[in-house]
């Protein structure tokens, strides 16, 4: 009986310990917007211009991810936390700059690829491929 108690309090603890706070939990999630005037699909984020191979917008209409790696980041805000993660050759329509970051939305249909960014453990995205 005294070892079933204790792994019960074992089990409490553990829980107890990964329990997010509740201030956290009533926050409403991060959203990126854009100025009114902007009326086509919404965007997905913020990306870091150079890994693109559109780094002066407006001068280029698209873009495509261009990374040395399993993906590039997409961020609430320039700079901010990750979100998701886009694979090499996603196509993307620059909205806005901000220094090097640029506000991008997507030019296909994402969907996920099941796998995660090993750099942001967050999920990494690609093109839908229509048959």
């Amino acid at each position: 009986m005294k070892k079933l108690l204790l792994a019960g309090v074992a089990v409490l603890s553990a829980l107890a310990a990964h329990a997010q706070p509740i201030d956290e939990i009533d926050q409403p999630p991060a959203r990126v917007t854009v100025a009114p005037p902007y009326s086509g699909p919404p965007p997905l984020g913020w990306v870091y211009g150079p890994y693109t191979m559109c780094g002066d917008p407006p001068r280029c209409s698209t873009g495509v991810v261009n990374v040395p790696a399993d993906g590039l980041n997409v961020r609430v805000a320039p700079n901010g936390p990750p979100v998701m993660s886009l694979v090499n050759g996603t196509p993307l329509i620059p909205l806005q700059r901000e220094g090097d970051w640029l506000l991008v939305t997507a030019a296909c249909d994402l969907t996920p690829t099941w796998a995660w960014s090993w750099s942001a453990n967050v999920p990494l995205n690609r093109c839908w491929v229509y048959f």
